[in-house]
């Protein structure tokens, strides 16, 4: 996995992320790039993130900064959004090499933020078990999504690397 790295969305990105292909039963918990990146793009307080395997883009994620006070642990925390892997990528450890690079990665382009928080849905049992083995906790706080319950996870900047 020493080709994965994270790297700041740019338009060059667009047409990897448009051949994005993601299944129908993930669409319920995620969205296409293309379709959040422009709203990403016109925030100065979101950060669209692709996941880079050499020179092709396998995944791709948005960093939110201010989140709505409802999904974050302190002001200083980041929300991570929109987290997919491409379908043809899945399975093969990207998905858990981007979120064990991810607190290194805020540290470097954030180093203000003390936490990296984020919402799953309380069904999406693989998405909650990458986020626990990656190093995240469960706040114990929930939020109503769109599909249901979604449960408030978090990754303490303040601990060692």
């Amino acid at each position: 996995m020493s080709d994965v790295k994270l790297a700041m969305y740019a338009n060059e990105h667009y047409d990897q992320c448009d051949a994005f292909i993601l299944p129908e039963e993930q669409l319920q918990y995620s969205a296409y790039p293309t379709q959040v990146v422009s709203d990403a793009l016109e925030d100065p307080d979101k950060f669209p993130v692709v996941i880079k395997n050499g020179e092709d883009v396998v995944g791709f994620f948005i960093l939110h900064k201010n989140p709505p006070k409802t999904h974050r642990t302190d002001d200083k925390s980041i929300l991570l959004r929109a987290f997919s892997i491409d379908a043809r990528h899945q399975k093969q450890g990207y998905a858990k090499e981007a979120m064990l690079q991810l607190p290194d990665f805020v540290r470097a382009n954030f180093p203000e933020m003390t936490a990296i928080t984020l919402a799953v849905n309380k069904k999406n049992i693989a998405a909650k078990s990458l986020y626990f083995k990656t190093g995240f906790f469960d706040t114990l706080q929930s939020v109503s999504g769109p599909i249901g319950e979604q449960h408030i996870l978090a990754y303490d900047m303040k601990k060692e690397p």
